[in-house]
């Protein structure tokens, strides 16, 4: 019985002993256990880039008003129409994209001191992006960041007007501002 005690008892002390000393053991007796390498990560392609004048700000409340019969045509119509940009935003098709633009959203998209704001943002000076004309804009911005938008809601601004709302994160972050010209909608600022 002594001797089981005594065995038990250095059995004991060998082990706190390899605890407190930090020996991590062998591997079948070959020398100390290796941890798994790391993955190894692929090269860093750069992100969509998001467009830094997305507008995250909700409904507001006293918004021009739209009867239930008109929100549900206008949704449905706005739906189409974003469908049909999605597809020319995944072609990188700019000469369609711009028959989608109303003529302030392609002025202010084309000034340069608006080009130079935009390219000081913390991903396009990350990847060494300057943007200098609108089709810069459409391939590093807009391609990125508005070849899968879906409409969650629309808010109505007036009866030619229409902020559309996606949600990302739980958060309604307006991904157009569309305007009805000639009785056709366009993307404006």
């Amino acid at each position: 019985m002594e001797r089981y005690g005594f065995i038990k008892t250095f059995t004991l002390l060998i082990l706190v002993i390899l605890v407190f000393s930090g020996c991590t053991g062998t591997e079948n007796g070959a020398g100390p256990v290796q941890e798994s390498p790391e993955p190894v990560l692929q090269e860093e392609q750069p992100p969509a880039l998001p467009d830094p004048f997305v507008d995250t700000a909700a409904p507001a409340e006293d918004a021009y008003k739209m009867d239930e019969e008109q929100y549900e045509k206008t949704k449905k119509d706005l739906s189409v129409f974003v469908d049909e940009l999605n597809q020319i935003i995944a072609r990188q098709d700019y000469e369609e994209w711009l028959k989608y633009l109303t003529t302030d959203y392609t002025s202010y998209y084309s000034d340069p001191a608006v080009l130079n704001e935009l390219s000081q943002s913390p991903l396009m000076t990350k990847y060494n992006i300057k943007l200098r004309t609108l089709k810069d804009y459409f391939n590093y911005v807009v391609v990125g960041s508005r070849k899968d938008v879906h409409i969650d809601d629309i808010n109505a601004i007036s009866d030619q007007k229409v902020k559309v709302y996606m949600t990302v994160n739980n958060e309604p972050i307006v991904v157009y501002t569309l305007e009805k010209v000639d009785e056709r909608w366009k993307i404006t600022k």
